[in-house]
């Protein structure tokens, strides 16, 4: 069979073409400084997915850290962090258990945004502790408690914890993109995946898709019902989500401590005679972590009962309810000691 040269001579033209194209418009993006993201708080479509340089796209957890690297970001706001090979931002892991494990399990508040790497609880607990154990910081900005269990319970346990600490609550309850709950989200296939974290890297598949999303995308207060919303993960769930990662660390040998998520006290950092609907709901899932730690016998921190003995944990509450500052983290490290030191000398 004869090939036609001009036909091939035109697929070639066409594909240099394309890639000319691609290449000159990556280099004028990226030097125009181009913001392709498009802002909404509702996190599974908040465009913070969408920053390549943070995220990997995940068929379980929705998303995870990209890992091995030092990265700064506008979705961290500037703020530098290292995330180390296993996707945490924590040292590398050692290779083999030489010590007792505690893992910490959680949100950005675990995670430690806005904190340098050794003020955050993690490593002040390991000061704390004398370094007798390893500890691993696994939170991750913007989990809740559902992606909390399945992360435990796919990846997590292979590390062996002796304890695992589980810090969540504000995530959870968010309102629910498009309405849609955690447990309800549908991802595409691994292989979709796949392809949208490569073609995230690119300046044009952003920009793209910036304008597409712009089009087509209501307006964020018209994305649920404010009379009666859905969160991305209602109270009853929540209290299965804790069940079950309690449940799990136990069939894997850990002791698992449960923590209330604190928040800044009314009385203590807002004007007087303040009210809040985000204090009162924020309270239902406290609540519920107490509820499970009396009826289950587990092991409980109520940072957020004892947080607010504090008028200095956060540096600005108006701005930043959910965030406490370093001192913040250097009492919860204190409450948590004193709770596993306890626990080991019964």
């Amino acid at each position: 069979m004869a090939i036609n040269i001009s036909i091939v001579k035109k697929i070639i033209f066409a594909t240099l073409a394309l890639a000319c194209f691609v290449a000159i418009s990556e280099l004028i993006l990226g030097i125009s400084g181009f913001d392709s993201y498009v802002q909404n708080r509702f996190f599974i479509v908040n465009r913070a997915l969408d920053y390549p340089e943070v995220f990997l796209r995940d068929k379980k957890l929705f998303w995870k850290l990209k890992p091995n690297q030092t990265v700064t970001s506008k979705f961290f706001q500037e703020h530098t962090y290292r995330i180390n090979s296993d996707g945490l931002r924590n040292k590398e892991l050692a290779k083999e258990k030489t010590k007792p494990r505690i893992i910490a399990l959680g949100n950005s508040c675990t995670f430690g945004w806005g904190i340098d790497y050794d003020l955050i609880y993690t490593r002040r607990l390991e000061q704390i502790l004398d370094k007798h154990y390893e500890i691993i910081n696994a939170g991750v900005p913007g989990y809740s408690s559902f992606q909390g269990q399945v992360y435990f319970e796919s990846e997590l346990v292979k590390l062996k914890a002796d304890y695992v600490l589980i810090l969540f609550g504000w995530n959870d309850h968010w309102a629910a993109a498009n309405g849609i709950a955690d447990k309800d989200q549908q991802l595409p296939s691994e292989f979709i995946i796949n392809i949208q974290n490569v073609l995230s890297n690119f300046h044009l598949y952003r920009a793209i898709k910036k304008a597409l999303l712009s089009s087509i995308e209501s307006d964020i207060n018209s994305l649920f019902d404010r009379d009666d919303p859905i969160y991305r993960v209602s109270v009853t769930d929540f209290e299965k989500n804790i069940k079950s990662i309690c449940r799990a660390a136990r069939n894997n040998h850990a002791i698992p401590v449960l923590i209330t998520a604190p928040i800044p006290s009314l009385e203590n950092y807002y004007p007087p005679g303040s009210r809040s609907g985000l204090h009162r709901y924020h309270e239902y899932y406290n609540q519920a972590i107490r509820k499970i730690a009396k009826q289950d016998s587990v092991l409980f921190v109520d940072a957020a009962l004892e947080f607010d003995n504090y008028p200095n944990l956060y540096d600005d509450a108006s701005l930043d309810p959910i965030h406490f500052n370093s001192k913040g983290h250097e009492i919860l490290a204190q409450l948590i000691a004193a709770q596993i030191t306890a626990s080991s000398l019964d």
